[in-house]
């Protein structure tokens, strides 16, 4: 695998650093590529003498800069203290600047291992020439902001791949339910899938199921053709549409035509539906796991319909609440509840729009139902300066129409940034919505942050949009207000307040909280509170709070939490699966609440053409009673894809995909790729079932796929060994492994009965039509490796200032690895 693109001569080095590697390995099974690490330095140490050289560090694909490298005659690697620093210093907070200023002192270099030791991993990548962070513990890391593109970015010196001119996909997810009560229910089929052709995309969406009428029969959730011109962050779009606006605008669905305008990624219809600012619609049954900050809390299983989510804080009590949605197509989709808008996401100057037109479905569904109504959507927003953002919108149709605008603005005169939006609702009669959030916050590093929000959402009870789907028959005011302060790495405390007033004479509901939390160690972090609420719902007012959660293993999570207010107490231990061949995960969890216990438990498989996630439930209303109620749910998925000719089953793809195989002329292996191949680790493998399919490429956004060869017993030249891809919306990529020039040349040259000692020249070749001219040379020992030789073709070695050519004739069955023994050479003299 040679390192490819940086430079010319890092290309060079890098075939010649591989050529002297095959010497020490040839006699050792490799993965391809993957094991050749030591041999440069051996090549290094068998002279005697150590290396220095400048290569560059890179952290998340982007090079920061050059470090030198030292490179003991005993094979050891050190990197030089101050260019080391220089380049770390934008990926430190203060904290970290200080630890590893400690750790440099006043020496020169300092050793990888000195490094792991207070946190900063980084490792020598002999294969590519580069530094590698790996990792840096997260007390030496600068607060990141989700969502803001990385600024001050090299770019790749990989060249991006071009999509296939014609792809396709489509995953096929089962769903398996069985409830004690009504037995074994249907199979369902959900299908997702695309088929894109140069650049247009026509998606569809559907399902073959019974659950939401009882007829078994395919549902069309949707169907709809895209052409985007990404330069200008513009799409067309036809078919079943969902134009989002300002969140108090419920989004309609309309069928026929839209253009929309904007910098965010371009997604696919996902499981839950965003309904203004506090509602969410679930158009299949799913599990939702509550988490609060970013421990999971709950496990919940909602059927298909509207939930409201201004109970959130009222039950939880804290600001960090998301809800991760998992439909019964098995697609997962993540919701951050929080109490204020974006940020300002625009740069001054630029705007947002959209414009959709066609037939208006009233109410939310699966499958949408259009009237013969027609509707128009209309929305525009623009940054006017660094600190105001303005934007209108409205939803028209014959018999409704609905006006709504937001303003952002960061006054400067006083700290803070204030978020406003408003709405109104004309058609019978006339409804209003309005909402304002103000949000501060301080602090430069995780010392000394503050969060200060304060949050005001009205809603009055004639308020309607085009959807239908929610008729309010009173009118909702929610007040919220929460701070946060950390005050130190390991503890932070936040207090917050909520207060709900509705119409109707319905009563009022009040929650207020302070909690702080404290990180013991690595492992344990404890939690403990108190809490005031004022509702019709619990008898007590006052109560505590108290929580612990451990984290184990590298993927392990385990939290147990009481509330003695609302009496609830609840229990879980999960561990997450990653993306790698092979990985599982569970979680198991138990909640006990006042005449409510139930008990959950799900596993999950990540195979290399399918995904696996079996889940148990079951309740009563005591801990007698838990076994009243079970049920239990199967969800199997796969996918099909093709993209210029190959074809590969895998794992459902979520937007776009490759496949890979090796190239015709090496038989009998396999190809594996994956974002990063590490300790036989992969996301997916080639054989009997087509190409591997890597499942996980976002749209229009540059990533990398490595691959390589599984399982094979000799060295194989398979290139760069990456792709660098920016996938366009529901793209797909080929990738073939290897070329035909696969084999591997090793040997020892002795001139006159001495080996030939660091000698160079250049190989050629008489009938291998495309061979590029490669540089060789011999170590101190006289030993010799040549990569990239095709299997039936001959060589020439000319080495320099001897007048002697060595020649090699590869045979025809070669299978990667050339062994030439000793080749005695006559002295000049003879």
């Amino acid at each position: 695998m040679i390192a490819g693109g940086k430079n010319r001569w890092l290309q060079q080095v890098g075939a010649a650093t591989l050529a002297s590697c095959l010497v020490a390995i040839a006699s050792t099974p490799a993965y391809a590529w993957q094991q050749t690490g030591q041999a440069a330095a051996l090549a290094t140490a068998a002279q005697g003498r150590n290396l220095s050289f400048n290569v560059p560090l890179v952290h998340n694909q982007r090079v920061l800069g050059d470090v030198l490298v030292q490179i003991s005659s005993e094979g050891e690697i050190s990197y030089e203290s101050q260019s080391l620093r220089r380049q770390l210093d934008s990926l430190l907070n203060d904290a970290g600047r200080r630890q590893l200023d400690d750790i440099l002192g006043s020496d020169a270099f300092v050793s990888a291992a000195t490094l792991t030791s207070v946190g900063f991993e980084i490792r020598f990548d002999q294969n590519r020439l580069e530094i590698i962070v790996v990792n840096l513990d997260g007390r030496w890391r600068p607060p990141g902001t989700l969502g803001m593109q990385q600024q001050n970015q090299t770019e790749s010196a990989l060249p991006a791949m071009d999509p296939a001119k014609f792809s396709a996909f489509l995953n096929l997810n089962g769903n398996f339910d069985y409830d004690e009560d009504t037995g074994a229910q249907k199979p369902e089929l959900y299908i997702f899938g695309a088929t894109r052709f140069k650049n247009v995309v026509l998606e569809l969406d559907g399902a073959f199921t019974d659950q939401f009428d009882d007829n078994y029969r395919f549902y069309r959730r949707s169907l709809r053709a895209v052409y985007d011109q990404p330069d200008q962050y513009r799409r067309f779009s036809a078919g079943d549409l969902r134009p989002d606006t300002i969140p108090l605008l419920r989004t309609p669905y309309v069928g026929g035509i839209s253009v929309e305008r904007r910098r965010q990624t371009f997604r696919p219809f996902l499981p839950a539906s965003r309904l203004g600012g506090r509602e969410i619609f679930l158009d299949s049954n799913s599990t939702v796991d509550v988490l609060i900050n970013g421990a999971q809390y709950q496990t919940l299983q909602l059927e298909a319909g509207r939930y409201d989510l201004a109970n959130l804080p009222l039950q939880f009590g804290s600001n960090d609440v998301s809800l991760v949605i998992r439909d019964a197509a098995g697609r997962e989709q993540t919701i951050n509840y929080d109490y204020f808008f974006e940020p300002l996401d625009l740069e001054a100057g630029d705007h947002e729009y959209v414009f959709s037109v066609g037939a208006l479905a009233r109410t939310l569904a699966f499958q949408p139902d259009y009237t013969k109504q027609l509707a128009a959507v209309a929305f525009y927003r623009k940054a006017f300066s660094d600190n105001l953002i303005l934007g209108g919108a409205a939803q028209i149709s014959e018999d409704r129409q609905i006006f709504g605008g937001e303003m952002t603005l960061i006054p400067q005169v006083i700290p803070g940034a204030f978020d406003l939006q408003g709405g109104v609702s004309i058609g019978g009669r006339t409804g209003y919505a309005f909402r304002g959030a103000y949000r501060l916050r301080g602090g430069n590093d995780q010392e000394n942050r503050k969060q200060l929000s304060v949050t005001v959402d009205y809603q009055s009870r004639n308020y309607q949009t085009l959807d239908e789907i929610f008729r309010p028959s009173f009118s909702t005011l929610t007040l919220t207000a929460s701070y946060t302060q950390s005050f130190s790495l390991y503890t932070y405390g936040s207090a917050g307040v909520t207060h709900t007033r509705q119409g109707g004479n319905l009563p009022s509901r009040t929650v207020a909280y302070i909690d702080v939390s404290h990180r013991l160690n690595r492992r344990f972090r404890v939690n403990g509170g108190v809490e005031y609420g004022k509702d019709n719902f619990y008898r007590d007012n006052f109560g505590v709070r108290v929580g612990i959660s451990m984290l184990f293993g590298q993927r392990g999570r385990a939290n147990v939490d009481y509330r003695s207010r609302t009496q609830d107490f609840r229990a879980t231990v999960a561990r997450g699966a990653d993306n790698s061949v092979g990985s599982w995960g569970y979680d198991v969890g138990f909640t006990d609440s006042r005449g409510d216990t139930s008990a959950n438990a799900s596993l999950d498989y990540v195979g290399n053409r399918f995904n696996a996630r079996a889940s148990v439930f079951t309740n009563g209303s005591s801990l007698g009673n838990l076994t009243d109620r079970q049920r239990a749910r199967l969800q199997i998925g796969t996918s099909l894809a093709f993209a210029d000719g190959t074809f590969g089953i895998g794992r459902p793809i979520n937007d776009s995909f490759a496949v890979a195989r090796p190239h015709s002329a090496i038989k009998g292996k396999e190809a594996i790729t994956g974002r990063g191949l590490r300790n036989d680790n992969y996301e997916a493998r080639s054989g009997l079932f087509g190409a591997a399919v890597q499942p996980t490429l976002s749209s229009y956004s540059y990533q990398n796929i490595q691959f390589d060869l599984a399982g094979v017993d000799t060295v194989y030249d398979i290139g760069d060994g990456v792709a660098r891809v920016n996938p366009p919306f529901h793209s797909g990529y080929k990738i073939v492994v290897g070329s035909n020039r696969f084999v591997s040349a090793v040997g020892n040259i002795v001139v006159g009965g001495k080996p030939l000692a660091l000698a160079t020249g250049r190989v050629t070749s008489t009938d291998d039509e495309g061979f590029e001219t490669q540089p060789f040379f011999t170590n101190s020992v006289g030993r010799f490796g040549i990569i990239g030789l095709a299997p039936g073709k001959t060589y020439l070695v000319t080495l320099d200032g001897a007048r002697k050519v060595l020649t090699i004739e590869v045979p025809d069955n070669n299978e990667g690895l050339l062994r030439m023994g000793t080749i005695d050479l006559p002295a000049q003299s003879e």
